[in-house]
């Protein structure tokens, strides 16, 4: 397992929750391993959505403190929260492509934007209908173990990234343990 501080979190209520789902995860990558092959590949599902839902929070939480934290501040250069604050970002897809335009993960000469896109996406299909057609028919192969890992990656890399370059003064949530070995050590 690998821990990082959550001194970055803005809404206290909001890291409580990512806490309580990170816990949920740990709950669930336990059954995983303890479980046989159909166990593992049944549970692909909810981990995958629990981990992207949790990137989204994070996104969200950090164009809340862009906008609310006015006097605390953000380390962005003032022409870039100027032109968040001048919108309304209240998506998942304006969060990404918010990241992606300021590349708040600076990661622009790299696919990561892309990913976590293609992540939100997948997350949509949580409706089992799949009325979009976004990847594999079959949700077994939709949510792939190879897409597990991709959102536990992308994961690790927000929550590493505002961790390290956007800490707050103060920590009033618990830190965020994420229940896998560490895909950027």
């Amino acid at each position: 397992m690998v821990t990082y501080e959550s001194k970055f979190i803005g809404d206290f209520k909001l890291g409580d929750n990512i806490v309580f789902n990170l816990s949920v995860l740990k709950c669930l990558y336990k059954c995983r391993a303890d479980g046989n092959a159909a166990a593992k590949r049944y549970l692909q599902k909810p981990i995958t959505l629990l981990n992207i839902s949790i990137i989204e929070a994070l996104l969200y939480d950090f164009h809340l403190r862009i906008n609310v934290f006015t006097r605390e501040g953000v380390r962005l250069p003032q022409k870039v929260l100027d032109a968040i604050r001048s919108k309304k970002i209240d998506e998942f897809e304006k969060y990404i492509a918010s990241a992606r335009k300021n590349d708040f993960f600076d990661l622009k000469d790299t696919v990561f934007y892309e990913k976590l896109d293609e992540l939100r996406k997948l997350r949509n299909r949580i409706h089992i209908q799949n009325t979009k057609n976004h990847f594999e028919r079959d949700d077994s192969h939709a949510f792939s173990e190879a897409r597990l890992i991709l959102s536990e990656q992308a994961l690790e890399q927000v929550i590493k990234t505002l961790a390290e370059k956007h800490p707050r003064n103060h920590k009033f949530v618990q830190s965020f343990e994420l229940p896998w070995e560490s895909h950027l050590a």
